[in-house]
């Protein structure tokens, strides 16, 4: 046991035994205390009060439940720090470019597919400097930050479809209103979206959240991302064909020769792409078919004798433009006047979705990279990491980005294992920006649509066809596939708010199926340890009944409660059985409450007054009580119908012994040992016999009887008096084991092992003992061998009624 003492106020609180050495708050001064062990055994009534009796009720002192408050803390450790040239600055600086390289390609593409809107497209090169800023500071802040030696983060597919509908939308929305705000507008909701999902990141890392957001179902973020994988298809057809049609004119067109031509490249390498990111993972493949796939229309234009700028006007190549310095207006005070902030408010739906699911498909990404890396990575630091990059990514005027799994993968088979790799990416994709005006125009037009092609086949082939096997119910797997046709068809927005909806009915169905109750037994069968009179242990066998002991698990919320409650009350209707008069519910096992679930407890209090039966509450946490105490559901309430206690063990005591002086049989008369002995001994016409052997000695209150680790040599028949069998624990600790009184018997294997006492036996109260030594036994077995068979049948009758004891109780909770 263990007891709260405050000095300052002379507060006194017994608590179990899990919280000593804890620090917690007075709830008398707020005064900070040390839960100190309890040496001494506790009586029964200063663990749990009396109910009082039926009288005229009075006002019960309520004290604030103690909130539990950790004043230290430890963070957990942020894996190992790669270095700066770890595994060769060659491989590394090698590695760096050709991811590098990738990367400007892919940020290009994600430019093309955010400014595809109308005149939108007319800023394609300034979106190509916005996704190349956040490639180059999404680059640099992981590279410093990250515990991923080859984490690549920057402009990403998912990240850039959000953007692309968020500029759509805005478009459609201003496209009455004057059009010199359209494009500021659409630039500071850009801006808007990196920092809001910036700051979620960084919330989600400093306050050490990860662990939280693993509990996110995946099925439903596989199925939107599977849906993103799609519109990110149809978007690289637009790309290729230079239109903005849905799936159904796309398919009426794509047959046409003059279409066809345009798409077809564009789709030969998306697959080509597609396999090379998928199986092959490397930087080095992946950046030689881009530049080979730049070589090949090169060669067929100059097979074919067409000219560059004729080229241009075909279509196969982008047009020039002059040198672009827009991030040097966005601070100017007219560029930030022309911004409608209504519309960028109107669009909030829009930022929390982007933040929620780079949350999420960072998660998987980082869980992913812990299998292939065979390591723990923190999740926290990855989030911190990418909240920075995201925020002065939006402040510099670029594009939300997030982990990249992939270009990982990729980046770590070219050979990058130091940060140098990163900073390497960041300095590529700095050139690139610097010289986007001279190189944009040699860049064939279906390869940033090839780059989304691949793209997108990668998201749903990893979704639809790789997870396919990989979940444990057939009914993941079917919920994935509707949330990803109900974002193809209905929309990114509403697909994942219903998708998120459908998978947390999913999951509180399926918890909610776990019962709550981990297992129930009757009192008859189920006994506190206390050993007494066979005459009381005979009773409560035939009245213990009354009792109903519950042993509750997991974390309950309001759902799972109604079977813990419709238990009970069919247990309190059971005409068959004895009254319900207690019943026990020991959290032992819960991890938490939802904070609706006071009402359940209310109802069952409400439920226990009117079936007239007691509720008595053990191990209850010091936070959970304060919760539902600020619910307006106190637990500790003697003149409300219930009470709480620290142990099932002491609730069991309390109940036993309300039964039992239910009966007139708590406090059993004085009788002398050969009576108690009279109705359990084998034969009692040796009991005379036996008396005279036995030492009689006397042990005040407190003493022991004997310690845990002296000798056995000796067995002892209790008389009067009661004891405690304790276990002496490492750092001073004591547990009590049982309690044991008249007519009981203690320490008699002793008589047949030799072994050391394994607890110590000390007086409760004063007791009148009588011993059987093992000196007195082998001469009684030498001398008086009948009588010392009818000892040796006493004491397997004793052992044989506790496993028979046992056995009956393990049969009530495997039931």
């Amino acid at each position: 046991m263990a007891i709260l003492k405050c000095k300052k106020c002379d507060f006194s609180k017994k608590v179990p035994e899990r919280y000593v050495d804890a620090k917690v708050r007075c709830p008398e001064c707020n005064e900070v205390v040390t839960v100190q062990a309890e040496a001494e055994d506790l009586a029964l009534e200063d663990v749990i009060g009396m109910v009082p009796e039926d009288s005229a009720p009075e006002p019960a002192r309520r004290h604030e439940a103690i909130p539990e408050e950790e004043l230290t803390r430890k963070d957990a450790p942020l894996g190992d720090q790669p270095g700066i040239f770890e595994g060769g600055a060659a491989k590394n600086i090698m590695a760096g470019l050709a991811s590098g390289i990738v990367t400007v390609m892919i940020s290009i593409a994600i430019a093309g597919l955010v400014f595809s809107q109308g005149p939108l497209a007319d800023n394609f090169h300034h979106a190509i400097s916005m996704a190349l800023i956040s490639a180059i500071i999404m680059s640099m802040v992981v590279a410093a930050r990250s515990g991923i030696a080859c984490s690549a983060a920057g402009p990403e597919s998912m990240a850039g479809l959000f953007l692309f509908l968020l500029t759509s939308s805005i478009y459609h929305q201003m496209g009455a209103g004057p059009a010199e705000a359209l494009y500021p507008t659409v630039l500071a909701s850009v801006f808007v979206a990196a920092v809001f999902t910036g700051l979620c990141l960084l919330a989600a890392g400093m306050t050490r959240s990860g662990d939280f957001i693993r509990y996110v179902p995946i099925q439903a973020v596989g199925g939107v991302l599977a849906g993103i994988g799609l519109i990110i298809i149809i978007q690289a057809f637009n790309l290729a064909l230079g239109t903005n049609a849905c799936l159904e004119e796309l398919f009426m067109k794509y047959a046409q020769m003059e279409f066809c031509i345009k798409w077809a490249p564009a789709a030969a390498l998306g697959i080509v792409l597609f396999i090379c990111i998928r199986w092959i993972h490397n930087a080095y493949v992946i950046a030689s078919v881009l530049l080979l796939s730049m070589g090949g229309l090169f060669g067929f234009l100059h097979y074919e004798g067409i000219g560059l700028a004729q080229a241009r006007e075909l279509g196969w190549l982008f047009a020039a433009h002059e040198p672009d310095l827009f991030w040097l207006q966005v601070y100017d005070v007219g560029f930030l006047k022309q911004i409608d902030w209504n519309v960028i408010l109107d669009h909030a739906g829009h930022y929390a979705a982007l933040a929620g699911l780079v949350l999420a498909s960072t998660m998987i990404r980082v869980s992913e990279m812990e299998v292939l890396d065979s390591r723990p990575i923190d999740l926290n630091r990855e989030f911190t990491a990418l909240g920075f990059g995201s925020i002065f990514t939006g402040f510099a005027g670029g594009m939300p980005g997030a982990l990249s799994l992939d270009r990982s993968l990729a980046r770590r088979s070219a050979g990058a294992h130091g940060k140098i790799a990163g900073f390497i990416v960041a300095l590529v994709c700095m050139s690139a920006l610097a010289f986007s005006h001279k190189l944009l125009p040699y860049l064939p037009r279906f390869i940033p649509a090839g780059i989304l092609f691949a793209l997108g086949l990668g998201l749903m082939w990893r979704w639809i066809i790789e997870t396919r096997t990989r979940f444990t119910q057939k009914g993941d797997y079917a919920l994935l596939i509707l949330i990803f046709l109900l974002t193809s068809t209905m929309g990114l927005l509403p697909g994942l708010a219903m998708g998120a909806g459908l998978a947390m009915l999913v999951t509180a169905g399926r918890y909610g199926s776990v019962s709550v109750v981990k297992h129930d037994i009757s009192g008859a069968h189920f006994h506190s340890n206390v050993d007494r009179a066979p005459t009381q242990i005979a009773m409560l066998k035939t009245k213990g009944d009354h009792i109903y002991a519950m042993t509750l698990q997991g974390f309950i919320f309001m759902g799972t409660t109604n079977n813990l409650l419709e238990m009970i009350l069919d247990r309190a209707r059971d005409e068959e059985r004895l009254p319900l008069k207690f019943v026990l519910l020991d959290f032992t096992f819960i991890s938490g409450l939802d904070s609706s679930v006071a009402i359940s407890f209310i109802k069952l209090k409400q439920m226990a007054q009117r079936h007239e039966f007691i509720l008595i509450f053990t191990n209850v946490p010091f936070e959970l009580e304060a919760q539902l105490g600020r619910a307006g559901c106190e637990l500790d309430d003697p003149y409300g119908g219930s009470v709480t206690v620290v142990s099932m063990d002491y609730a069991l005591e309390w109940a036993e012994d309300r039964i039992l002086e239910e009966e007139d049989m708590l406090t059993i008369k004085q009788q002398a040992l050969p009576s108690l002995l009279a109705p359990i001994f084998p034969e009692q016409k040796y009991i005379p016999a036996l008396m005279k052997i036995l030492k009689r000695i006397e042990v005040k209150k407190n003493k022991p009887v004997f310690s845990q680790g002296d000798p056995s040599d000796a067995m002892y028949f209790i008389e009067s008096g009661m004891v405690n069998v304790q276990l002496e624990l490492e750092g001073g600790k004591k547990l009590r084991l049982k309690k044991m009184g008249p007519g009981t018997v203690f320490g008699e294997m002793g008589l047949y092992t030799s072994a050391p006492r394994t607890a110590s036996i000390i007086a409760a109260e004063n007791c009148v003992l009588y011993k059987l030594s093992t000196k007195v036994m082998n001469l009684l077995q030498a001398k008086r061998p009948e009588i010392a068979s009818s000892v040796h049948r006493f004491v397997v009758s004793l052992l044989a009624d506790r496993v028979s004891g046992a056995n009956a109780t393990i049969r009530d909770i495997l039931r």
